[in-house]
């Protein structure tokens, strides 16, 4: 029982990052992507090298058996950590998607064809495509949990569950939405079924004890750096039983026992399923992960998390533009939304000029969104070092957005018949003169109000392939001149299309060429504070003007 309140500032003060200066004022809420690092775990990783760096197992000099040791020593903690019965039941992997790729391909090795695999809409894709591909490679049959809307609804899963069942791969916990299930109702619903069981548990080891014996699942898979730990480890748990009937999936160094010209004996477990040398390093650092959640009060972590996502939840509510696609009940620490009107990319950049971190997309749930009927979402998700000041700034940040969204719609151009844009009021030393981003982004957006809705070039021979949001651009030539039209639905997109027209529409090719586009992109800052996929939507529009210029 937690004995004393949870100190945010106590358990975020063990995190380093935090205290880089360029990250003082950092919110960080992309906890549902990775966790950041405690100190004991970055120290981990050097501490392996400087004192045990060697391979394990295969040599018997100091520093391999030291390597050994350390190995087993932290899949005795994993086992403790997942409450596995046995050392023997944990293989060490890459992360959750490897874990699932080998169960995915062992499993269903020996597999009938028309045999059934049970899935649900909410899954990660790295719960969905190796399934997938094991369906298509032997015959079998995907079926899924009935849905409202794309969310799962789990009481009736024995509905989709019958003789020819074999395989239930379903999350533990929705990285899109945050939906926890009901362990205990899905094992009620499985009883009696010759099948296995697997829960993909990549969300829910960061937030809430983990113990596959009171779960009853036969696999279990969950990656470190979503609990605090590195990058590129994982846990995989499955039934001793279970385990001792598969195939390996992957063949080389340290899986084996005896090697010959035609055939091979694999060693026992777990090591039959980690072929060549693993990570080490990160082995280690895993090892300091378990041993600093072993020491923290995780009921009191919980609640603290649970406090944050009521008064997201709330606070986004409240807003007006703003839908709300999570819920706070059932939920591990993800709030899911997007403004009604423009793309949530375009308030994601807003936010990351408040150094505010959120994540937007599919969130590798398309089936999802496709089946609730949205696109993409913005996702702020909670960790145990989040403090309501974060999530306070948050609200008030989206809040801002909306309210400078309204008044740039209010003047916006409606859906008129083509004509060329008139760019004549647009001061590139206005944009340029303004003192921060969240300033330039202002006047980036209002750059776009300067782009009007062109339903008449919204074709698929015009649209630009490269950009994050879709974008369609035309271009014609009277004389020696060249004028382009443009229109997307991203405010932020029609904002970067204006800057480009600015600087080409109605000139030469010669003095097309001639310009210094890319310089201009990064002089203005856009290069820094864009993301990666809109500075490229950029670039992918000026490859389309050099080449229409270009016949």
């Amino acid at each position: 029982m937690s004995q004393l309140p949870f100190s945010p500032a106590v358990f975020r003060a063990q995190f380093p990052l935090f205290a880089q200066q360029e990250n003082r004022d950092l919110v960080y809420l992309d906890n549902a992507a990775t966790t950041h690092k405690p100190q004991a775990v970055i120290q981990a990783v050097g501490d392996f090298y400087v004192h045990s760096n060697s391979n394990t197992h295969r040599s018997s000099h100091r520093l391999a058996r030291r390597s050994t040791e350390m190995v087993e020593r932290v899949r005795e903690q994993a086992a403790i950590f997942l409450n596995a019965a046995s050392a023997r039941e944990v293989v060490f992997c890459r992360g959750a998607t490897e874990a699932l790729n080998l169960l995915a391909y062992s499993l269903c090795s020996g597999l009938d064809a028309g045999d059934e695999i049970v899935l649900s809409t909410i899954e990660h894709h790295a719960n969905l495509v190796p399934w997938q591909m094991a369906a298509a490679r032997h015959q079998l049959r995907l079926r899924y949990v009935p849905h409202t809307a794309g969310v799962p609804r789990f009481d009736r899963l024995h509905e989709v569950v019958g003789p020819r069942t074999r395989i239930v791969s379903l999350t533990g916990g929705s990285n899109a939405l945050g939906l926890r299930p009901d362990f205990a109702q899905i094992r009620n619903q499985l009883a009696g079924y010759d099948l296995r069981w697997i829960v993909d548990g990549a969300q829910l080891a960061a937030h809430e004890a983990i113990d596959v014996d009171s779960i009853g699942c036969d696999f279990l898979v969950c990656s470190a750096h979503k609990f605090y730990g590195p990058t590129g480890i994982g846990l995989l748990y499955g039934r001793e039983q279970w385990l001792e009937s598969l195939p390996p999936w992957q063949g080389g160094g340290e899986m084996i026992a005896e090697v010959g010209l035609y055939e091979s004996e694999y060693a026992g477990l777990p090591h039959r399923f980690e072929a060549g040398t693993s990570s080490l390093a990160d082995i280690a650092a895993l090892g300091a992960a378990l041993e600093f959640l072993r020491s923290q009060d995780r009921v009191a972590m919980a609640a603290h998390e649970q406090a944050l996502l009521a008064r997201l939840h709330e606070g986004i509510g409240a807003l007006p533009g703003m839908r709300l696609l999570s819920q706070p009940q059932h939920n591990l620490g993800v709030l899911a939304c997007a403004p009604e009107a423009g793309q949530a990319a375009d308030l994601m950049h807003w936010l990351d000029g408040r150094d505010i971190a959120v994540r937007v997309g599919h969130h590798c749930a398309q089936p999802l969104l496709h089946a609730a009927g949205t696109g993409a979402t913005v996702r702020a998700s909670v960790a145990a070092y989040n403090t309501f000041d974060d999530v306070e700034a948050f609200l008030l940040a989206v809040a801002d957005y909306l309210q400078l969204d309204q008044s740039l719609a209010s003047a916006w151009p409606g859906s008129a018949a083509w004509a060329p844009d008139d760019l004549g009021a647009l001061q590139l030393e206005r944009l340029a003169a303004q003192r921060n981003w969240q300033d330039r982004y202002r006047e980036l957006l209002r750059w776009g109000k300067a782009i009007a809705v062109k339903p008449e070039i919204r074709r698929p021979e015009n649209l630009v392939r490269g950009c994050e949001a879709d974008a369609w651009l035309v271009h014609r030539q009277e004389g020696d001149r060249h004028y382009f039209a443009f229109d997307s639905d991203s405010r932020v997109v029609k904002g970067l299309g204006a800057l480009l027209l600015s600087q080409v529409d109605g000139r030469r090719a010669e003095e097309i060429r001639n310009a210094d586009l890319p310089g201009l992109f990064a002089e203005l800052g856009l290069a820094r504070h864009l993301s990666e996929s809109r500075s490229n939507g950029f670039y992918a529009l000026l490859r389309q003007v050099w080449t229409s210029i270009n016949g």
